[in-house]
């Protein structure tokens, strides 16, 4: 999978990006916090994601990509739709995005958002998109609330944490 947005590639993971997301994954506790477990991974967890979560090829569209700076090449961090089932349908699509701390603030990740949003609905011909973020990671629910998507509900999850889940129907 490749695709973009203005400002970034979206790209299937590539062997030459498997330091940066085991470092963000594993390493980086101030990123990993809100993501995920709420904090960093094992190595075992990291490549278990990797194996079974991240799309390996060019076509497939559901599980995580990386996201790269248009202009200069560097890992921002990684994205994607993944299958979730927060509101009892098994068709339903969960957009999410986790960045590095040096990318925060710029727009990024309502310009990552804006992309799913417009894939589910354009390319996937799906009713709705759905995200779900922490309810202490300010940053990730106002990104996505400017995106449309309105709270439905906070759920427990044994993996995740607590989650606020939002929704967007086309």
């Amino acid at each position: 999978m490749q695709l973009e947005t203005n400002r970034l590639k979206i790209i299937s993971f590539e062997a030459e990006l498997f330091m940066p997301l085991y470092q963000l994954f594993c390493e980086n506790k101030t990123v990993m916090q809100s993501a995920f477990k709420g904090r960093t991974l094992t190595k075992k967890e990291f490549l278990g994601i990797l194996a079974n979560d991240f799309i390996l090829n060019d076509t497939d569209s559901i599980g995580f990509v990386c996201i790269l700076d248009k202009t200069t090449g560097d890992f921002v961090g990684f994205t994607g739709l993944i299958p979730c089932n927060f509101l009892e349908d098994e068709n339903d699509l969960e957009f999410g995005f986790v960045l590095h701390q040096d990318f925060w603030g710029k727009g990024f990740a309502t310009e990552i958002g804006q992309f799913w949003v417009d894939f589910a609905k354009n390319e996937l011909q799906k009713p709705r998109i759905l995200a779900a973020a922490s309810p202490k990671n300010h940053a990730s629910i106002n990104a996505i609330k400017k995106l449309g998507l309105t709270e439905v509900k906070e759920i427990a999850s044994n993996d995740r944490g607590s989650r606020l889940v939002f929704s967007k129907e086309f």
